[in-house]
């Protein structure tokens, strides 16, 4: 995405799943979602301390030659501390993150049956509630552009994001003025991957209760939106592991 003027950028991915299915081992959906002004800068950070990471790891270069990216499930939370410290250390005024948690627990069956509308509906009402009170970019005016990862999100689906967030969000009180919505294969965008990074740091915590992720839980939690993540569920009883 070209950057413009007045505009917002976010990039987004998810982990987990929104299922019934097993719900012992899939209790929990997670989107991570990164806004910045300055995608360049944070882009130059994020591929610098990857580069640093697998200078001398022959198997990680293999993957990133072979794959043209690493996933957030393939590296520790302790490689990934070094690269989160350094993204935020120089950017993090450039910055900040969003996180929503469906519990599926709470999840009704109606809900789950079209993952793509139940996708954009988690989303709207995260930047109807948390976004509108609480983001640093929060203005009411300008342009917010949202990069998907497409591999994890049904772009064929009836229920456009793009049109559902314009249709919602710009007309009476808005957010912005108006909201773009597009997909592409994250190979092909570092600031996706870097969600896709937090994402999985964020499950990792919160569904299989991962000591190592608390440290980089910790990190994010000043450039966290409202301080905190977006518990969609409806006892708000999600477990941070720290």
């Amino acid at each position: 995405m070209e950057e413009v003027k007045n505009t917002v950028y976010v990039y987004v991915d998810e982990s987990g799943s929104i299922t019934k299915t097993n719900i012992s081992n899939n209790r929990y959906f997670i989107i991570a979602m990164l806004f910045t002004d300055n995608p360049t800068a944070i882009r130059r950070l994020f591929k610098k301390k990857i580069s640093q990471l697998i200078k001398n790891d022959s198997k990680r270069k293999e993957t990133l030659i072979k794959n043209k990216e690493i996933k957030g499930s393939d590296i520790s939370e302790s490689k990934k501390l070094q690269i989160y410290q350094h993204v935020l250390t120089h950017g993090k005024d450039t910055l900040e993150l969003g996180i929503i948690v469906l519990d599926n627990n709470y999840a009704t069956d109606k809900f789950i049956e079209n993952h793509a509308r139940a996708f954009n509906y988690l989303v709207q009402v995260y930047l109807d509630s948390c976004y509108r009170k609480h983001s640093k970019y929060m203005t009411g005016s300008g342009k917010i552009e949202i990069l998907l990862d497409e591999q994890n999100v049904a772009t064929g689906a009836k229920y456009n994001l793009e049109e559902y967030l314009n249709q919602q969000l710009t007309m009476s009180n808005p957010i912005c003025d108006s909201f773009a919505a597009n997909y592409t294969d994250s190979k092909n965008e570092k600031l996706v991957q870097l969600a896709d990074f937090v994402a999985n740091t964020f499950y990792r915590n919160i569904e299989k209760k991962d000591e190592n992720s608390a440290e980089n839980f910790k990190l994010w939690m000043d450039s966290l939106c409202g301080d905190d993540i977006f518990d969609f569920s409806e006892a708000h009883d999600i477990k941070l592991n720290f």
